[in-house]
């Protein structure tokens, strides 16, 4: 067994899905003085749109208004597929 000293932390962000990544980005730029850390229980980030696979999944919210106002969504295709949601939060 390890021992380990808690770490102090202002703020904490459950899951670095789409909004995960959203947070920490706005508490790096509005909260500039709060620590912070986005926990996930994957080894990857992206949530939904990496974790299922199956042929077929989209978005069904439309992205320019779903996306990140600090990263607009700029595809000419306003619903997306999980693969092209998955590029664009990379």
């Amino acid at each position: 067994m390890t021992s380990t000293t808690p770490e102090h932390l202002d703020i904490i962000v459950i899951g670095a899905g789409i909004s995960g990544i959203g947070a920490g980005h706005y508490i790096t730029t509005e909260l500039p003085g709060k620590s912070f850390a986005i926990l996930e229980g994957r080894s990857t980030f992206g949530g939904t749109w990496d974790l299922f696979k199956y042929p077929g999944i989209r978005s069904d919210s439309d992205l320019h208004t779903f996306g990140y106002e600090f990263k607009p969504w700029e595809s000419k295709d306003s619903i997306a597929d999980a693969h092209k949601i998955l590029d664009y939060l990379q």
